[in-house]
């Protein structure tokens, strides 16, 4: 492993992959959401984490500070890469939050690896694509695999695409955003086999499912459905909360966090 100012370095999976290391106790995976960064993604909900947790936050392959030789994005290769990273840093059954891509993650980890995880968080996910997802990847720029207008994105979400850009240019250079993630990433965001459905079902591990209950992107009965398909699970709610809750509410969500732990340690200590 290596460090550098901000964080550090481990080789897993074919990757030079990016983590920030964070606080002590019992461990906290964080897995960002798509296109975003660690340090976009939960930068504002750290400092309520680290008094309770290690949290050890990373970039997933393609995105801010880890590299993606293959050029290759999927959920289930990008769980392969998170518990690569578990794994080389030696993290004994930890939580693992992922909101949106991320989280999307998360159940594949569950799918894939059962009892890896103490627990999994799911924040913003959804089960399978439905109209109501593909007319907002439209309003993303993202009209099919590959088939993506930035200008559309740019201007939708102006603020959110230029700290887009800023957060990806430190390895690839500026074009990289515009020129290769958002293109390739929209062909695993627009492939129907890329989400769980009935696999849902193979996850055993106790399972958190969270959303906003203004998410613009999924509607609250997607939540809801996979919810009911997880054993183990439990639902939270957030009011007046969209898809980028994680940043515009960090520290309710974080307390979200906190207290799904605490009853999870009572619920082993008994």
């Amino acid at each position: 492993m290596v460090e550098d100012s901000k964080g550090h370095y481990a080789k897993v999976n074919g990757l030079n992959m990016f983590y920030e290391d964070h606080g002590s106790g019992p461990p906290l995976v964080l897995i960002h959401g798509g296109i975003a960064t660690a340090r976009f993604n939960w930068g504002p909900m750290i400092p309520h984490l680290t008094p309770h947790f290690r949290v050890i936050a990373l970039d997933c392959r393609g995105h801010g500070k880890t590299d993606n030789p293959s050029g290759e994005f999927s959920y289930k290769l990008m769980g392969d890469d998170t518990v690569a990273l578990i794994r080389e840093l030696k993290l004994e059954k930890p939580i693992i939050f992922g909101w949106s891509d991320g989280g999307q993650i998360a159940l594949e980890i569950g799918i894939n690896y059962p009892g890896l995880a103490k627990a999994l968080i799911a924040g913003g996910v959804l089960s399978e694509i439905s109209d109501h997802y593909k007319d907002f990847m439209k309003s993303l720029g993202i009209y099919g695999p590959g088939d993506v207008d930035f200008n559309k994105l740019q201007e939708t979400y102006s603020e959110f695409a230029e700290a887009l850009i800023h957060s990806h240019s430190s390895v690839y250079g500026a074009d990289y955003f515009v020129k290769v993630l958002f293109v390739n990433i929209s062909k695993m965001w627009t492939n129907p086999e890329e989400f769980p459905g009935d696999r849902l079902t193979k996850i055993v591990d106790p399972t958190l499912v969270l959303h906003g209950d203004r998410d613009e992107a999924i509607p609250l009965e997607d939540p809801v459905r996979i919810y009911r398909m997880i054993l183990n699970a439990e639902l939270a709610v957030m009011p007046n909360a969209g898809h980028g809750v994680c940043t515009s509410q960090p520290e309710k969500t974080a307390e979200i966090i906190i207290d799904y732990a605490k009853r999870l340690e009572e619920q082993t200590s008994k």
